[in-house]
Order: structure tokens, then C-alpha cells, then sequence
């Protein structure tokens, strides 16, 4: 039996980015120096051949990627006061009372579990900020990658159908405290690193850029699903290792392969509809395989390619946000321009949106 067709929903307003925000680790760890780390790691003893192998991988990472050094954040680093740091800077830069913010969405593929970090980053504001009020809070993981974009269709759902007035949505990741490090998984761990950013969204008021459209799907089947899997470390504990069974793993081909099509399909559906994609900020997997390719394909100007990938790797859901604050703080964007935004992540789940340059 069918099921029943969706139901059309009225299309929501514009609503207002009233301003973007992020934090970066300031460590940074070069394409070598994870290799080292990777052979340190690994739970079996590694001779001098595979040793001399990993280090030629480890230098080629740059060539084959596009991939110079991620940034990590230390061990005494706690994900909450990161979190209250990007918020911070949110309402700071916005001019937003703390008494006006009505909700806080946050994504992260690497901290899971109660009581998220939402929960945390509201109990961690209200000891500065007793006038915070009672907001709307929750934390979205399992999309992986895509959770910023998921998120950010919700927060832009509250304010248009439900009147809140402004909802933060951040992402926070701490990758690091995530990926394996053994030489066997090379080609997953070498491409992630840390970084936490997001934006506040508000029914009205002035800002860098509005919202005019979401849209979040997926195209999961028993194949797709398999091929990026994995576990975060524990919102309550965060410093507690990850499992290694239970630690970061993606099957290179077939994920590269999936994601140009998610990049190249998603963005034409606008290019169709007759926006002119002036910026383009998509999830940044891969740099030389997957997102230059993709806009050479789809004839979006390089220099129009928002990326970060070379400097931070894979921030996971914090990569969008993190491209959208460098973009809309810079000089670069006219009134008017189009930003197109893709995300996309886990079990092939993707998000878009489309905003506009204030």
C-alpha cells in the first residue's frame, strides 16, 4: 500500500540572519603531523616499511585532497563554553538582549546523548544572564554532516509558524575526540578537524543576509547507509574516549562518488528555478575531488566556491556556518547576491537553503 502523498505547506517569509559567528581552535595539526600520530596509535606494532608508507600518505594527503592542516581542540577544552562563546558573539553582535532569545537548535555529529549541549549552554547562561528566559532547546547529531542545515530548517520553522523571535543555531564540533587513530584508518581520520560556528535567526530587524528557502531530504536506501557510520563522545562526559568500535568510519569511493551527484543535483534544482548562485558554501568534504570538480560541472566560478577545506579539513556540521561567517563579515558579497548552501552527511541525508545578501 502507498502512503499518502506530503502535504504542500505554505511557504514560510524571509527570515532575517541578524548575524554569524564562530570559534576556531587555535592548534593547528599538519598533514604530517597526524600521520605520526596515526602511527603512534595503532594497536599493533608498525616496522619501519609501513612506517616510511603512512609518512609518503601523510604527504601526499595535500595532493590528493587539497588538505594543509586542521585545527584540534585541546583536552581541557569543554564543548559547552565554546557553545556559550559562539552565542555570545551571536546576541553581542546582533545588539539582542538575552531576555529576547526564544530558542537554540545545536547540530554536532561528534557530542551526543542528555543533557545536550543546548541544555548545558542555557544552564551555563543563565548564571551570567538571569534575565534569559525559557527557551526552546534542542540538539540534532544523528544526520551527521547535514545536522547544521536540519537545524537551521527548524529554527527558520519556529520563527515563520510558530513566532519566535530569534533563534540561535549553532554547531559544535569536537571531531578529534572522535576519529581513530590507527594507520588502518588513514583515510577517514587524516580528513577531519574541530571548529564550532553558527548564526541567530530573527522574525525581523537588520543583518548580513535573509533566508528565503530550506529544504531538507534525504536519499537513504540499505545500500547508502552503510558507508558513514559512527559515534560521538558523551554530552554528560565529553572527555571520555569514544569506543574504538565505535569511532568515525566512511568508504571513500562510494561516498565521493554520492556526494558530487547530492552537490551537483542539489544545486541545479536553484540554478533551474532561475537563481543565479553568486556564492556557493557546500559541506567541506573534499576539496579537489568533490568541490571543484562539482562546480566546474555545474559552471560556478572557483573564486565563487566558498572553502575552507584546505585550512580546517572536514569541520562536519560546523563547516556551512563557519564559510557563512568569513563570507557575510568580508567585503566580498553585494546586496542582493544569492548564497546557496548544501549540506550534506550521513546515510546520504542532505539540506539546502538559499539566502540573500542584505
Amino acid at each position: 500500500m502507498g502512503g499518502r502523498p506530503p502535504r504542500k505547506s505554505r511557504p514560510l517569509p524571509s527570515t532575517v540572519v541578524r548575524s554569524t559567528a564562530h570559534v576556531l581552535p587555535l592548534h593547528r595539526v599538519s598533514n604530517e603531523e597526524l600521520a605520526e600520530r596515526l602511527i603512534r596509535g595503532s594497536p599493533h606494532r608498525v616496522d619501519d616499511l609501513e612506517r616510511d608508507r603512512i609518512r609518503a600518505r601523510g604527504r601526499d594527503i595535500r595532493r590528493k585532497t587539497g588538505l594543509v592542516e586542521r585545527r584540534f581542540f585541546g583536552p581541557d577544552e569543554d564543548p559547552v563554553e565554546v557553545c556559550y562563546t559562539v552565542l555570545s558573539g551571536l546576541l553581542e553582535r546582533a545588539q539582542v538582549p538575552w531576555s529576547a532569545l526564544d530558542g537554540i537548535v545545536v547540530s554536532s555529529s561528534s557530542i551526543h546523548g542528555f543533557p545536550g549541549i543546548s541544555q548545558q549552554t542555557v544552564a551555563r547562561a543563565r548564571g551570567d544572564h538571569p534575565e534569559l528566559g525559557d527557551p526552546f532547546v534542542l540538539d540534532i547529531g544523528s544526520n551527521a554532516c547535514t545536522s547544521f542545515m536540519y537545524g537551521l530548517g527548524i529554527a527558520r520553522s519556529l520563527i515563520g509558524s510558530e513566532g519566535y523571535r530569534n533563534v540561535a543555531c549553532i554547531a559544535v564540533e569536537f571531531s578529534s575526540r572522535c576519529i581513530e587513530y590507527s594507520t588502518a584508518a588513514f583515510g577517514t581520520s587524516t580528513l577531519f578537524g574541530d571548529a564550532a560556528a553558527g548564526l541567530l535567526l530573527s522574525a525581523e530587524g537588520e543583518g548580513p543576509a535573509r533566508v528565503d528557502s530550506v529544504r531538507m531530504t534525504s536519499r537513504i536506501d540499505a545500500e547508502k547507509i552503510r558507508h558513514i557510520r559512527g559515534a560521538g563522545t558523551a554530552a554528560c562526559a565529553p572527555t571520555t574516549p569514544v569506543p574504538d568500535t565505535e569511532r568515525w568510519y566512511m568508504s571513500g569511493p562510494p561516498v565521493a562518488i554520492g556526494a558530487i551527484e547530492i552537490l551537483t543535483s542539489e544545486v541545479r534544482r536553484y540554478q533551474e528555478a532561475g537563481v543565479g548562485v553568486d556564492w556557493l558554501i557546500p559541506h567541506q568534504a573534499n576539496l579537489t575531488r568533490i568541490l571543484e570538480p562539482a562546480c566546474d560541472t555545474l559552471g560556478i566560478p572557483r573564486d565563487r566556491l566558498c572553502a575552507s577545506f584546505e585550512r580546517t579539513g572536514n569541520t562536519s556540521s560546523a563547516s556551512i556556518p563557519l564559510l557563512l561567517d568569513e563570507l557575510l563579515t568580508s567585503s566580498r558579497p553585494r546586496p542582493g547576491e544569492s548564497v546557496v548552501l548544501v549540506g550534506f552527511g550521513a546515510s546520504f541525508s542532505v539540506g539546502s537553503a538559499l539566502l540573500v545578501v542584505a
